[in-house]
Order: C-alpha cells, then structure tokens, then sequence
C-alpha cells in the first residue's frame, strides 16, 4: 500500500446517514441550471450509481479476508456504509427523474445487465480492479464539482446539498478501492498489470456507454439537436472548468504509472472546507454554501489584481 495513504490516513472516511427530499420538487425536469444536454450528460452517469455503488461495496466486502492491515479493513468497512447510504438517496433521485419522464430506469438497467455479466465471468481481483478505477472516475468528477460550486447555483438547493455531500464522501474514500486490490492482489506486477487491465476495461465499457446513454435520453427528451445547449455542455466539459478535459490530461494517464496512488492529489483542502461547517451545523446546505463562499473568497484576489490593472491602463 501506498505510504501517502498511510500518511494521509482512513480518518477522513466518515458514513454520515443524511436523508435528503428527493422529488418532482426538487429534481427538475432539467435539474442542471435547467439545461438539458449537461443534465443528461450527468443522468446518464449518476443512472448508474446505485448499482455501482452496491457493486463496489460488495466487491469491497469480499475482499475483506484478505485485508491483514486492520486501519485497510476499517476503511473499507465504513466505505461500504458510505456507499449504501449513497445507493439509496441515488435511488430516490433516479425515481424522480423517472416521475418526470426521464427513463432513467432504462438507463440503469443496462448497466446493471453489463454488471452482472461481468461479476459472473470475473474473478473477485478482476472486479476489485475494475471498482478502484470506477472509484477513481468517480473522485476526479467529485473533485473537479468540489472546486467549482458555482456550477449549481441555479439548481434546487436540496439536489445540490445531497450531490455535494456525495462529491465529499467520495473524495474522502478515494483510496480505499485502490488499497483494498492492492493488499487483496498482493500487488506486484501481476497485481499492477491487472490494475491497469480494470481501467483499460472500464474505459472501453464506459466511455461508449456514457455516450449512449446521454444520446438515449436527448432522443427520449426531444433535446438531441438543441444545439445551444450542447455547446453549453461543450464548454463545462472541455473549455470552463473543463471536466473531461481535466480528467484526461491531468487524472487519466497518470493512474498507469506503477507508482501511482489517488491521493497523489491531495485536496483534502476543500472537502475540508464542507466538513467543517457541517460539523459545526449539522447542514448540508450550509456546508454547500461555505464552499461557495471558500470558492468565491479563493478567487477575490485575483479578480482584485486584474480590477487593478484594467484601471491602471
């Protein structure tokens, strides 16, 4: 296992069993600042979320005699509470989006057709791999929303409090897949080829998938040549801030160099930004809020800087 998990250590690793309102309320139609290609662009990822999350967390699960280090076995014991919690509030979001005529369930059931094909034919290191590079997909999105929480302003503030909370949790378990292989697989270089074999695999299934499905959905949505707002998406994802633009240069590539660790990126900063506050107030839409203000008051000397040089010239 890597020293820098060990450094950083399972402390950040906390279940918090929160219930949040999901509805035709609170879960718009196009619950993304009302735009429909990044709201399906992000549909046709979270549609699966409940079933991978269970994946994860059972193959997390089987694992677990095998784990000799017991702060490993501890992390991935509250991972899988974690990961349960975040089925279920997944669940209600997706039935919302289904009572709004988004079939998201359709969605959701070819991914878990394309799972239980592969838990049948896998072995348990094989799924372990393929859990710790999902993980990793799911933490680089997290982290890229965690910066950025201005994205939301304009969506219901329940929706946003509960993905913030998860983009938080996610990020403060995202090395414990990873940890859970490497000391289920006995690493070396049998356990990294196999390691980089579960990202290779889940990128050939995932990125096809994600594509489709968004497709399936602004097909079923009637939005598939609403051009504005597929450049609206073009620009989150690859101009400002970027998302798959950031995951590919900065994320992607480096998950294969045999070194490689999740928390080579250490941004405990900002999920530390939301905890405190929720510690302090017991609300998620508070903690939100903090963020927001960090992001706004991170960014203030900079525009101050540039006030100044426009005014100079």
């Amino acid at each position: 296992m890597s020293v820098i998990s060990k450094e950083i250590g399972y402390e950040e690793v906390v279940p918090r069993d929160i219930h949040f309102k999901m509805n035709t309320d609170t879960v718009a139609r196009h619950w993304f600042n009302g735009d429909p290609w990044t709201t399906h662009w992000m549909n046709s990822i979270l549609a699966a979320v409940p079933d991978g999350e269970r994946w994860v967390m059972n193959s997390a699960r089987a694992q677990l005699d095998k784990l000799i280090d017991p702060e490993v076995r501890k992390a991935a014991i509250d991972f899988c509470r974690q990961e349960r919690i975040h089925a279920r509030e997944h669940d209600e979001m997706n039935k919302a989006c289904v009572a709004q005529g988004v079939p998201i369930d359709k969605v959701e059931a070819v991914f878990t057709k394309i799972r239980v094909t592969m838990q049948e034919r896998l072995s348990l290191d094989m799924q372990s791999s393929m859990a710790a590079a999902f993980e990793h997909f799911t933490a680089v999105i997290s982290s890229v929303m965690l910066e950025n929480p201005e994205l939301f302003n304009e969506s219901d503030p329940e929706l946003r409090a509960m993905l913030y909370w998860h983009f938080v949790e996610e990020t403060e378990h995202k090395g414990v897949s990873f940890d859970v292989y490497v000391a289920a697989s006995g690493g070396g270089i049998k356990g990294y080829l196999r390691r980089v074999g579960g990202m290779a695999m889940g990128t050939v299934l995932g990125l096809p998938l994600m594509v489709g499905n968004q497709a399936y959905l602004l097909h079923k949505d009637k939005q598939l040549t609403n051009w504005r707002s597929a450049m609206r998406m073009s620009n989150i994802l690859f101009g400002n801030p970027g998302i798959l633009a950031r995951i590919f240069q900065s994320h992607y590539l480096p998950y294969f160099m045999p070194d490689f660790h999740p928390w080579d990126d250490d941004n405990r900063e900002v999920i530390h930004v939301w905890k405190r506050s929720y510690e302090k107030t017991g609300d998620p839409h508070k903690a939100y809020q903090a963020l927001l203000d960090w992001k706004l008051k991170k960014n203030a000397p900079g525009k101050l800087k540039l006030k100044a040089v426009v005014q100079a010239a």
